[in-house]
């Protein structure tokens, strides 16, 4: 991570774990759809796997992209720190919206509805670990004092690599978790007993 006068840096954001509250980085989210269609519960899984987002190369239902933006500038005095740091991350979320659910007979639609909310709630998850991950980095690079402007930069990056290593770890852990709990979704489970398939359900958003 590069930190120089008043330049801001911006990266896709992996970030690491609960943090002090008083570090609180900005944020906003935006939430997109792709649209499927179908006349049964079956069609709808099918246009999904169809049309959904790719998370590193796999197949999902829904996905969350966090850009983040770090500003801030280098301040030399007795010793180096990264004054006025300010980190914002912004958030698109997408998720799969059916043409008409009304095609849908009641219980699937139910179903569906049940699937829709779990989705939703996995990404805004995925969101909230990020926050986390990103609070924490910024209270550790506000706290940096080094005794030269290069070495307040150097730790900052090592700060940075850190992050992304230890939050996509996290993020791993939670989709393996949710992965138990998606394959016996009752939308998931009534697509299967109907196509008669076995096999487990694609990957966890």
């Amino acid at each position: 991570m590069k930190l120089h006068s008043l330049l801001p840096f911006a990266a896709v954001c992996l970030a690491i774990s609960a943090a002090p509250a008083l570090a609180k980085p900005t944020f906003s989210t935006k939430y997109t759809y792709y649209t499927v269609g179908g006349d049964s519960a079956e069609d709808i899984y099918r246009a999904m796997l169809s049309k959904g987002p790719r998370v590193n190369g796999a197949k999902a239902y829904a996905s969350t992209l966090a850009t983040s933006t770090q500003d801030g500038r280098l301040l030399q005095a007795k010793t180096c720190r990264i004054e006025n740091y300010k980190l914002r991350i912004d958030f698109v979320i997408k998720l799969p919206k059916i043409r008409n659910e009304k095609v849908l007979p009641a219980a699937d639609r139910s179903r569906w509805q049940q699937f829709s909310k779990f989705l939703k709630k996995h990404e805004e998850t995925h969101r909230a670990i990020w926050l986390e991950c990103a609070a924490n980095l910024d209270s550790k690079v506000r706290a940096i004092k080094a005794k030269s402007c290069k070495e307040a930069d150097a730790r900052a990056t090592k700060l940075w690599n850190a992050t992304r290593a230890a939050c996509g770890k996290r993020h791993d852990a939670f989709d393996r978790a949710e992965q138990k709990k998606l394959v016996q979704h009752p939308f998931v489970k009534l697509v299967y007993k109907r196509s008669g398939r076995t096999t487990h359900a694609a990957k966890a958003p």
